[in-house]
């Protein structure tokens, strides 16, 4: 039998200790029948939308031809600037980048893209990369199986041809070819490396010189860029880094605030939030992004309308639990709390960065590399300024605050009811990294990412070192593509 001390005094007096009242679960809020209707509709939803574009990552931009050269064009203009670099920078690009063995991927993909692309310049684009990287042999395969037997196509063969097999072609020769290429290409890497292989052939010095320059001349300009952003990232990393080792060592306060979900949220409410906020984001937000044109003023209305579900929902939801939106989110930390908000953001970034450098080294070890077109947005490649605001408030502003309270707010919490801090850290940051689309680069990085912001909103009690964090990251891939890519 075992031993149980009877309790006596003013709070047992022999008789069952009275419920408390707060400890009663709440009555269910959401209806379980509208939450298997809202995954149906979900899941029909995101079936559609894989319809749309059922041949992966190229289906979903309007303009591939176009992007994949701009890519490319800018890689190899990169490449030849860093010839005459420093061997350290050389070595650190490689690291970076891939490598050498990124141009055999960017072989692959226009082999990809003209199997489904209807333009001749995707296959001439692939036949200069082969010229280029002395891949003769490959060359000669691809030049016999090139399907193209009009008048313009078989000037394009002949232009293959004379720069990187025959072994020398006539001054007069070699002009008129460079006066096609000229006058046929728009202006940038391809046409420059291939009149400069013509004119190599025909001993044309002048027509060489400036088409070399006019390719270093855009690598130094995008090396300069690339050096900047480079240079800010390891700035950010080691100084993340560094304060992640302050803040270990002096065994510092991270409470920012007590973000709290109401009594009895289980599972099943989680879920039921989370699946109405998807259905929400799916109807209008990507909705309106498929109705709504680009380069429409009206378009700057898909980013709120994409997080005004999963907001209204929680508010409504919280309301009737008797606890505010702010409060459940530790959005309300005090005023001497904005400063750990800080650090801990910056604590985020710098794991984030490294975090990123590490998977695609292994990646890349692993000779795994993300498809070209994976989170590409072309938008702020080939759209107005106005488009290219519009697109940085989203992904600054509408995206960070919106998936932060979903995943992190909502989900998670739900999760860790369940399962504990761990486990529901990794499938919250799972579920995050699917509803992405990326391929296994993106995928893994946004999955590290979710793992980062889950424990830090654990550990903080609240959504703002995430939301802070999320939006530097968001920002600096938004600045990159710009200034590397635009223009």
């Amino acid at each position: 039998m075992l031993y149980c001390r009877r309790m006596s005094g003013p709070e047992f007096d022999g008789a069952p200790p009275a419920p408390d009242p707060s400890a009663a679960l709440p009555r269910p809020f959401f209806h379980p029948w509208a939450t298997w209707l809202s995954t149906v509709l979900v899941t029909g939803l995101i079936g559609y939308l894989f319809l749309l574009t059922p041949g992966g990552p190229l289906d979903r931009l309007h303009r591939p031809e176009d992007s994949l050269e701009r890519l490319t064009e800018r890689e190899m203009d990169v490449r030849a600037a860093l010839r005459h670099a420093t061997p350290w920078e050389r070595r650190l690009y490689a690291l970076l980048s891939g490598g050498d063995e990124g141009i055999d991927d960017w072989i692959r993909w226009h082999e990809e893209l003209a199997e489904v692309s209807t333009s001749p310049d995707v296959e001439l684009s692939r036949l200069i990369l082969l010229g280029e990287t002395r891949q003769t042999e490959a060359l000669r395969a691809a030049l016999d199986d090139w399907e193209g037997n009009d008048a313009a196509e078989t000037r394009r063969k002949d232009w293959i041809a004379a720069a990187y097999l025959e072994p020398s072609l006539s001054r007069a020769t070699g002009r008129a070819l460079i006066t096609e290429v000229r006058d046929e290409l728009p202006a940038g890497w391809f046409a420059d490396a291939l009149v400069a292989r013509l004119a190599r052939r025909s001993g044309d010095a002048i027509a060489r010189q400036q088409a070399e320059s006019a390719i270093a001349a855009r690598g130094s300009v995008l090396l300069r860029r690339w050096r900047t952003l480079e240079a800010a990232g390891l700035l950010l990393a080691v100084a993340g880094l560094a304060t992640v080792g302050v803040l270990l060592l002096t065994h510092a306060d991270l409470r920012v605030a007590d973000a709290r979900v109401p009594d009895g949220f289980s599972l099943a409410e989680g879920y039921a939030l989370f699946i109405r906020g998807a259905l929400g984001f799916l109807v209008l937000g990507a909705g309106l992004g498929l109705m709504i044109p680009d380069d429409s003023a009206l378009d700057a209305l898909t980013g709120p309308a994409a997080v005004a579900p999963i907001l209204l929902y929680a508010a409504w939801y919280l309301r009737s639990r008797g606890v505010s939106f702010t409060a459940a989110f530790g959005l309300l930390p005090g005023r001497d709390r904005f400063v750990t908000v800080a650090w801990v953001a910056l604590a985020l970034v710098g794991l984030q960065l490294a975090g990123e450098s590490l998977i695609g080294a292994a990646l890349d070890a692993l000779r795994l590399s993300s498809h070209w077109a994976d989170g590409l947005e072309e938008n702020l490649i080939w759209g107005s300024w106005g488009l290219v605001a519009r697109e940085t408030i989203g992904s600054v502003l509408w995206a960070p605050l919106g998936e932060e309270v979903a995943f992190r707010g909502v989900l998670y919490p739900a999760l860790r009811r369940r399962f504990g801090v761990a486990p529901a850290a990794a499938l919250s940051a799972a579920v995050f990294a699917v509803a992405h689309g990326y391929g296994v680069l993106g995928f893994v990085v946004v999955f590290w990412s979710g793992i980062l912001w889950a424990l830090a909103y654990e550990r903080t009690g609240s959504l703002w070192p995430c939301i802070v964090a999320h939006a530097a990251g968001n920002l600096g891939a938004t600045v990159g593509v710009v200034a590397l890519l635009r223009g």
